[in-house]
């Protein structure tokens, strides 16, 4: 039997719904959260093991490949990097440590598991899939961290993909749109974006707080997203970079036509950006 690990797979999440779908194909489902609590659904899925693994525990990542490998046989045919964190902030305004989180857990976290189960994942000539995002292409402002790890996971899949190539080992990066899924509601409130009195962007304050950079977007349920994810993955000779769910075939389109510049100008009148003045000088 083929074995998948995803990691993130929180209740109502991208990761719960890839792991209901990876099980649904036949796979051995290894799911992963910091918590085993908040995939309890999980547990009640045949041939699915729920492992706690924190994404930036290096000593946790171990226990997690030492008993995925004893159930295995020491093999291991997908990883799906799916956890991820994110913060909406203006960079004036962010807290360094706040940063730290999001590109901890998006970045350093995706490097940690990869290299953690490569070992087993050479052994079964499998695949390293990562979740990327269409925010590369549309960036959207109050999002800097989230982006640039977005952005980071172009450049780490590119790279491991020549250097496991050889090994038999496929690198896909999965730029995905917009999902129905929990990312903002799995957050606590101190995560949340609460503009600092004083700040230069307080007359846009509702718009930042309320993620208004969200208004008119269309979503791809997660387990319709999961179905296309999962044939992406399975097939013999998968793709290097899929684009899936709502917005990403314009995404595409836009970063292949080099039209990013045509999103500057719908994201400062979306947002209100236009509307800020200078700081007076002197």
């Amino acid at each position: 039997m083929k074995s998948a690990l995803i990691t993130g797979c929180s209740a109502g999440g991208i990761g719960d719904a890839l792991v209901r779908e990876f099980q649904s194909r036949g796979l051995r489902v290894f799911a992963t959260a910091r918590s085993a609590d908040k995939m309890a659904e999980l547990a009640t899925l045949d041939n699915v093991t729920l492992v706690e693994m924190d994404v930036v525990d290096e000593e946790s990542i171990a226990k997690a490949v030492a008993a995925v490998a004893k159930q295995t046989g020491g093999t291991l045919d997908v990883l799906i990097n799916n956890a991820g964190s994110t913060h909406i902030m203006p960079l004036a305004d962010c807290k360094m440590a706040d940063v730290k989180r999001v590109l901890d857990t998006n970045v350093f976290g995706v490097f940690a598991v990869t290299h953690a189960f490569l070992p087993l994942l050479i052994r079964a000539q499998g695949v390293v899939a990562s979740i990327g995002s269409v925010n590369t292409v549309f960036h959207p402002p109050y999002q800097a961290a989230y982006n640039a790890s977005k952005t980071a996971l172009q450049g780490f899949s590119d790279t491991l993909r020549l250097e496991v190539a050889p090994l038999g080992v496929r690198v896909v990066l999965v730029q995905t749109g917009s999902v129905a899924s929990r990312l903002f509601a799995n957050v606590d409130d101190s995560q949340r974006c609460h503009l600092p009195e004083g700040s230069l962007y307080a007359p846009l304050k509702d718009k930042i707080e309320q993620r208004s950079f969200l208004d008119g977007v269309s979503w791809t349920p997660a387990s319709t997203y999961a179905k296309q994810v999962a044939s992406d993955l399975l097939q013999d000779k998968p793709k290097r970079v899929v684009w899936r769910a709502a917005v990403s075939t314009t995404a595409w389109f836009l970063q292949f036509l080099h039209l990013e510049w045509v999103v500057d100008g719908q994201m400062l009148k979306q947002l209100g950006l236009g509307t800020l003045k200078p700081v007076s000088q002197g």
